[in-house]
């Protein structure tokens, strides 16, 4: 019934006053050029103010529209200038225009539904629009990591320092403990997986043996890093629940849209840019200096007195030893557009190579897209993106360890007298090392390799059903796929000195995984403008379906035979799985906005309704509306200046994880005979998405004619329905179970603000920064579920939060911090002696991330750098406490390095390896050259580029070892800052040289 109805209301809408307009109407040509250069404008939307007639410009900037006869506005909008609005006489039927540069991104459109926008400066909702040439001017291992600093609201950490990889994104602080913590990725139309798949490293290290899911401490790459950044054309940002909520139970984290570029017509044009460069280690653990008399105290005459020499020990730097590479690193880029008015085209290959600091690590990546745009008539419309992408990753072994395997972590055992480096070609074992471990000749032997091959591909076809001075009707259907294989191998070989001593040495590890989602929706969107163009009203709605399919599996082979690999020359098979999850998605929305008051007031109401496998009902539908709105005051500030107040409410969901709603067997061996089990983890069949609420208000400002600008957002959201893990009784035989209770809240502020100091023919200055801080508290937790008999405290240790209350362990509490990290801290007791006791020891969350962006432009010579500064939160720092627990801190002969040493081997005490995150980070930095034409003609090309650049190279702070932003289990909603052996942090540097043809 519902479907009809919709089909009759189209059907009647297109009838609508289209034929006793056809007589009244009229052309009206012209041409759009930059008002710098008088080079025409391509892709340029032209409208008729007050009417629903629209054009876009061609590739030598031409347009023709249709216009109402009389005097007439045409409004003219590109993305990257500033909007412009032209008079047109009614005796007049031409009209050009010249487009200044938009350097702030003010007049990009705004998404705010499944294919409808708004431009910005209308939008009630807060917005961050990155163009592609921010995010690919400086060489990053993935499109998330050069977001860094670029938005406000969002926190980016790179997980650790390995090639390939490895982000998180949280935009709007926590939203979630148990479901999935990232953004929702939509490409061109296409949701995107952001995966990460484990490559079953922690079978080699044994993670998992102590407390700990050792699968998600492989530092695996998410999926985010097979696209070319060089591909991208903009990246629109929807942080609140208001704007995110077209994409319903998934997007409670946010929505980060990405449009990749298009050919447009006109004649071939083709860039190339050549990159060369290499990455070298950052920073490290200082090692400490031994004399001999401190030596023999601590480890005895047996293990010491062979390293003397000359009556001194010598000094090794191991971590230079293992990090202190500079491969060359590489990447060649290729694009070519052009096309016809009907047929346009864009085409790109890429091939990249990140040598890394650790022997046998690398990254490597190729890839290839094709675009195309086909005017199929005057009415239809299609649009196809495709890419394939190759990514190879070896990250080697680093991380948590409870086997010897870990690079970084064994090399806190070996004191630094002792050599690791071969001897005509043999690795010399330490004396005192991590379960037998020479990390030199791990980092030599050990591979731990997969490779992934994608492909992602969607098209969109346009109906313009309906062109009138009153009404425009569009039917859109879209689909996509993004399909993507992985296989992953792991190798340790019998001869390394920890596998050695074991019962079956030699092990190989090998995974597959396979991730295959397809979406497609159908949509359709009116436009109605009355006569006089009092206001304009958009209504759209739609169905969306979206299927996600994931398989994995994976074998472990141990006791190899010398020089083989392959599993199935093992004596013993370790762990095996296979999982198969199968989830489908189904939705429908509808959405009205209205435009009112010369453009001033824009209402926007809408809803999704949206029912999923996932839930443990899967017939019911949960609701999802949003409304916002927004008033400008033009001049309000002065002459060019503009003021906006905006408002909006948003819900959006997240999702159970696939079983979460089920209780799952297990074949077993009982008696001889194969039975079967049921598993830890009790099903829940009533299971239902966390449900996201949130009000979202504040302001954006334009000054000095457009030259500043000041987006200030403040918002309050809270997260109902949480999920949650109980412990059952245990006379159910379940260690424990999902359940939907409780609520978190965030509440914060973002404000982003630009400014163009200087702006001349032959110098400009453009300073831009971004301000996020937040706050978050558990307010509700599902008592008595939650709160076992007799206990002090009602709460529960997430999964993953540490290695117990000696180090530091997350522990979600009602009434406190999300992110709170508790632990073992000393407290006077009787007699002036210390006993410890559990503490609050801070919070993961940090107090402001502030980011500082200058760009500046000196007649053909560029430069540009970004700053970012995080004040305040804390991290579980494991590589200090490894350390200081085997005495050998850089400081350990000082009173606090002693204090340190007795804290873990004494007291058991974690408060000194709580520490502060803040830090001052120089995230990258460039200068260009563009060389005169006549240099670049002598080459054949049309222009050409020179330009240097560099990605963390300058880190301020206090923390201890490697890098504050660290995540020992990669994604995670609360378990992001523990610090347990990672892969060093890199600085890189580049030289490159892009010609245009």
């Amino acid at each position: 019934m519902v479907k009809r109805t919709m089909l009759l209301a189209l059907a009647l809408v297109s009838l609508i006053g289209v034929a006793p307009l056809a007589a009244q109407q009229r052309q009206v040509v012209g041409r759009v050029t930059t008002a710098q250069t008088g080079e025409p404008v391509a892709g340029v939307a032209v409208s008729v103010s007050g009417t629903a007639f629209a054009a876009v410009t061609n590739a030598d900037g031409r347009y023709t529209i249709a216009a109402p006869a009389g005097a007439v506005t045409l409004v003219f909008r590109r993305i990257g200038y500033k909007r412009r609005e032209v008079a047109v006489p009614a005796d007049q039927n031409s009209a050009d225009a010249t487009l200044e540069q938009d350097v702030f991104n003010l007049e990009a459109v705004v998404v705010t539904g499944q294919a409808t926008g708004v431009e910005r400066r209308n939008a009630a909702i807060a917005t961050t629009n990155v163009v592609g040439e921010e995010v690919s001017r400086v060489p990053t291992p993935s499109l998330d990591r050069a977001l860094a600093g670029r938005v406000p609201g969002a926190i980016i950490s790179q997980n650790s320092g390995a090639p390939g990889g490895g982000t998180q994104i949280q935009l709007r602080g926590n939203n979630t403990i148990l479901g999935n913590p990232d953004p929702l990725f939509v490409v061109d139309g296409v949701i995107y997986s952001d995966a990460a798949m484990p490559t079953g490293l922690f079978n080699v290290t044994r993670s998992s043996a102590n407390r700990g899911n050792g699968e998600q401490q492989d530092d695996p790459v998410n999926r985010l890093a097979d696209l070319n950044p060089n591909d991208i054309e903009s990246i629109e940002v929807l942080r609140g629940a208001a704007a995110s909520s077209i994409y319903g139970s998934k997007a409670a984290n946010g929505v980060i849209v990405v449009k990749t570029n298009h050919g447009r017509a006109g004649k071939p044009r083709a860039n190339i840019t050549q990159r060369l460069g290499f990455f070298e280690l950052q920073r490290g653990p200082g090692a400490r200096v031994f004399d001999t008399t401190t030596a023999l105290a601590q480890y005895g005459d047996a293990r010491v007195r062979p390293y003397i020499v000359n009556g001194q020990l010598p000094f090794f730097d191991h971590l230079q030893e293992v990090a202190g590479n500079k491969p060359l690193s590489y990447e060649t880029d290729l694009d070519m557009s052009g096309g016809s008015e009907n047929t346009r085209y864009f085409i790109s290959g890429a091939a990249k190579r990140d040598g890394a600091i650790i022997n046998n690590t690398f990254n490597e990546r190729q890839s290839l897209r094709v675009n195309l745009d086909q005017t199929l008539s005057s009415r239809w419309s299609l649009s196809v993106n495709t890419a394939f992408n190759r990514n190879q990753t070896d990250k080697g072994f680093t991380n948590n360890d409870n086997n010897g395997a870990s690079i970084t972590y064994a090399l806190a055992y070996v004191p630094a007298f002792m050599p690791i480096e071969p001897v005509n070609g043999a690795y010399p074992q330490p004396a005192v090392t991590y379960l037998g471990s020479n990390p030199l000749q791990t980092a030599d032997l050990g591979h731990n390799d997969e490779v992934v091959f994608r492909f992602t591909g969607g098209a969109t076809l346009t109906w313009q059903a309906v062109q009138s001075e009153r009404h425009s009707l569009r039917l859109i259907g879209s689909a996509g796929a993004d399909v993507f294989n992985q296989k992953a191998q792991v190798f340790s070989p019998r001869e390394l000195y920890y596998e050695a001593r074991l019962a079956n040495p030699g092990t190989s590890s090998l995974g597959n995984a396979d991730s295959r989602q397809w979406n497609w929706n159908a949509n359709a969107i009116h436009t109605y403008t009355p006569a006089g163009g009092t206001f304009r009203a958009t209504t759209s709605g739609g169905l969306q379906v979206e299927d996600r399919e994931l398989s994995r599996s994976l074998a472990v082979a141990h006791g190899l035979l010398p020089g083989q690999s392959n599993i199935d020359q093992g004596s013993v098979f370790g762990q095996q799985f296979e999982l198969n999850a199968i989830e489908r998605t189904l939705a429908f929305y509808a959405q009205e906005e209205f435009l009112t008051l010369q453009e001033r007031l824009l209402l926007s109401a809408g809803f999704r309704a949206e029912r999923s496998s996932a839930n443990g009902n899967t017939n019911k539908y949960y609701l999802f509306p949003k409304a916002s709105a927004s008033y400008r005051f033009p001049g309000l500030l002065g002459e060019g200046s503009e003021l906006k107040l905006r408002a909006s409410y948003g819900e959006t969901g997240n999702q159970p994880k696939f079983g979460d709603k089920f209780t799952l067997a297990s074949s077993a061996v009982i008696g001889g005979n194969v039975g079967t089990v049921l598993q830890g983890t009790a099903g829940s069949p009533d299971l239902r998405p966390e449900h996201v609420k949130e009000f979202e208000a504040g302001f954006d400002a334009q000054l000095w004619r457009g030259r500043a600008t000041l987006e200030v957002t403040g918002y309050s959201r809270h997260t109902y329905d949480l999920l949650v893990q109980a412990t059952p009784a245990p006379v159910t035989g379940f260690g424990q179970r999902i359940l939907n209770g409780g609520v978190l809240w965030n509440e914060g502020i973002e404000i982003g603000a630009g400014v163009t100091p200087i702006q001349r023919p032959n110098f400009s200055w453009v300073f831009r920064t971004n301000f996020t801080s937040l706050k978050n508290r558990v307010q509700e937790l599902p008592v008595p579920d939650l709160c076992a008999v007799g206990a002090a405290v009602c709460g529960f240790r997430p999964p993953n939060a540490g290695y117990g209350l000696a180090y530091g362990e997350f522990f979600i509490q009602q009434g406190r911090a999300i992110t709170q990290i508790i632990g073992q801290d000393t407290v006077p007791g009787s007699g002036g002696a210390f006993t410890p006791s559990p503490a609050y020891l801070g919070q993961a969350n940090p107090r402001f991330r502030w980011s500082f962006i200058n760009d500046l432009t000196y007649k053909r010579l560029a430069f540009s750098m970004l700053w970012e500064w995080q004040y305040g939160g804390v991290a579980q720092n494991q590589t200090l406490s490894l350390y200081d627990c085997n005495g050998l801190a850089p400081d350990q002969a000082t009173p606090a390095g002693q204090a340190r040493f007795d804290a873990c081997n004494v007291w058991g005490v974690a408060a000194p390896f709580v520490q502060s995150t803040s830090f001052l980070k120089l995230r990258e930095a460039s200068i260009g050259y563009d060389l005169p034409e006549s240099w670049a003609n002598r080459f054949g090309a049309r222009s050409a580029r020179i330009s240097l650049t560099g990605r963390n190279l300058i880190l301020v702070t206090d923390y201890f070892g490697y890098d504050p932003e660290v995540s020992n289990y990669g994604q995670q909603a609360v378990v992001r800052n523990i610090d347990l052996g990672p892969y060093p942090p890199t600085r890189s540097f580049f030289f490159s040289i892009t010609a245009g043809f």
